[in-house]
């Protein structure tokens, strides 16, 4: 039988345990925080309780990678939950759905499923929280880049993030709507100040 509490249990140990003190971004709370956001997305979207659980497991162990190396972390998080998820009963089936959604939270990869999409938009979601709230996050994200070996001036980051803001979008019915006018207001923001 499946035992999604007993994995959710594991990996939070995990991670409060044994993360790089640097992750100021990717640390714990940023793993909570993405799993309860893709629950209030699952809810809106409507999704069944069973993939509510495989979404849930790959917000979980989205990051989990981090234990390991800084770049490619997703890779290091897809063997993890390969080896770990069967211990707490987890089907093959199931295992390849969850590693799919992990993998999707890499740059340069498209989301295909609505799990996939649900995935990406929770990971993105403080884009579109507010000017205020984004810009706090955004700056531990410069920090722990800056410590882990890519540190950029103030103008080099608006640049990048002026950049990134411009390629991403969101993918579900409920971000869009709830979190796209935010996010389109902070790049104004940024773009301002960067001028």
């Amino acid at each position: 039988m499946l035992d999604f509490k007993g994995a959710k249990k594991y990996i939070i140990n995990r991670l409060e345990k044994d993360l790089n003190p640097s992750l100021h971004y990717h640390g714990l709370h940023h793993t909570l925080d993405v799993y309860e956001v893709s629950t209030e997305i699952a809810k809106s979207e409507g999704i069944s309780d069973e993939d509510t659980i495989l979404l849930n497991t790959a917000a979980l162990y989205h990051d989990a990678g981090f234990l390991f190396r800084y770049l490619n972390n997703e890779v290091s998080a897809v063997k993890l939950v390969k080896d770990i998820l069967p211990l707490f009963g987890y089907k093959t089936a199931q295992i390849k759905i969850i590693a799919e959604i992990i993998l999707t939270t890499r740059i340069e990869k498209r989301p295909q499923t609505l799990l996939e999409k649900i995935m990406c938009d929770a990971d993105y979601d403080y884009l579109g929280r507010g000017s205020e709230e984004t810009l706090k996050i955004a700056d531990t994200l410069s920090k722990e880049l800056s410590e882990n070996g890519f540190p950029f001036t103030d103008e080099e980051w608006n640049s990048i993030q002026l950049k990134f803001l411009k390629k991403h979008e969101y993918y579900t019915e409920s971000s869009l709507k709830l979190r796209r006018p935010y996010k389109l207001e902070y790049y104004d923001y940024i773009k301002c100040s960067k001028a």
